[in-house]
């Protein structure tokens, strides 16, 4: 009897590791933004405004808008068959722009109390 020996080749754990990069940057999961994207468009914005000057909360608002459609896309480029024929892909994107619109909202308020503001 020979032995099957199972070894992911390297484009299967690419793949893999661009999806789960792709996962932790996009909207599908409730703490994301607060802990990943939120954090990581501050730093970009705050960067971005100290090489080209720029309103501060609209650097931070378009790198958090960025950061979101980068993680859907490293997840769907690196996982079109795992997402083949799923239903209601329609109702998740509408529940993904609604979250994005509601942290945008909320990234607004957050300048206008003075808390966002460069490091």
């Amino acid at each position: 009897m020979s032995k099957i020996t199972i070894r992911p080749s390297i484009s299967n754990f690419f793949n893999r590791l661009l999806f789960f990069i792709g996962w932790l940057l996009s909207p599908f999961t409730f703490w994301n933004d607060a802990f990943i994207n939120i954090p990581l468009s501050y730093l970009l914005a705050d960067i971005f405004v100290k090489i080209w000057p720029a309103d501060f909360l609209l650097a931070v608002l378009v790198f958090y808008w960025l950061t979101n459609g980068l993680g859907i896309l490293m997840m769907y480029f690196s996982g079109k068959s795992l997402l083949a024929g799923k239903r209601g892909a329609a109702r998740e994107i509408l529940s993904l722009a609604a979250t994005l619109v509601v942290y945008s909202i909320v990234l607004i308020f957050l300048n206008k109390a003075g808390i966002l503001k460069p490091i």
